[in-house]
């Protein structure tokens, strides 16, 4: 019995330390890829955020795909450490970003950035959290600041400098989908 209630107590406390969220990417109504997204408490100030995306289409017989990976760090809920991936097409573009004493070390590509004021929500918390209050939020992709703007009852609207939207939709505060649009809308659609 005492191995029993041990083994339950470890098993809750691996689900309370770790979320996983998985989304279909959809373009036209097709499924063209996925995306994983995770949450990991490493420990008391500690959590780690993952996220994992691949798709592939064809499009007027031209072959499109893309992968993005994300490797983010919070320490004592603030950003500490971030590392992005993004290939299109071939194309890779990386962004890191690191906090160093007082200031955060930005690198995209050949520029290096600097930023004095500590980060507690940037982009990939946008996946677990809903926006409430919030008039812009730091994109760790573009190693930039974006505006925020809510457009409906759970529903929040960030403009891009290249002229994407991306809108999220939230459930209960649970995002559910999440639009990107630059001429035609591409969707990640949480699987339930």
């Amino acid at each position: 019995m005492r191995f029993t209630i041990t083994v339950v107590c470890s098993l809750l406390h691996c689900l309370l330390l770790a979320q996983k969220l998985y989304f279909d990417v959809v373009l036209f109504g097709n499924k063209i890829g996925t995306t994983v997204v995770e949450r990991i408490v490493k420990n008391d100030s500690m959590i780690q955020y993952k996220l994992n995306s691949s798709s592939e289409v064809t499009l007027f017989l031209a072959k499109k795909t893309s992968q993005l990976t994300f490797d983010i760090l919070y320490k004592n809920g603030k950003l500490f450490s971030s590392y992005v991936k993004n290939v299109k097409d071939g194309v890779t573009e990386i962004v890191n970003i690191i906090w160093r004493d007082t200031k955060y070390i930005i690198e995209r590509g050949e520029e290096k950035l600097q930023l004095a004021q500590p980060l507690d929500f940037t982009g990939i918390l946008l996946y677990f959290t809903e926006p409430v209050n919030r008039t812009r939020v730091f994109s760790e992709r573009l190693g930039e600041f974006v505006p925020i703007v809510k457009t409906g009852t759970g529903e929040y609207e960030c403009k891009t400098a290249n002229g994407v939207r991306n809108i999220y939709r939230y459930k209960n505060g649970k995002l559910v989908e999440l639009e990107m649009n630059k001429g035609a809308s591409v969707f990640l659609r949480l699987v339930q």
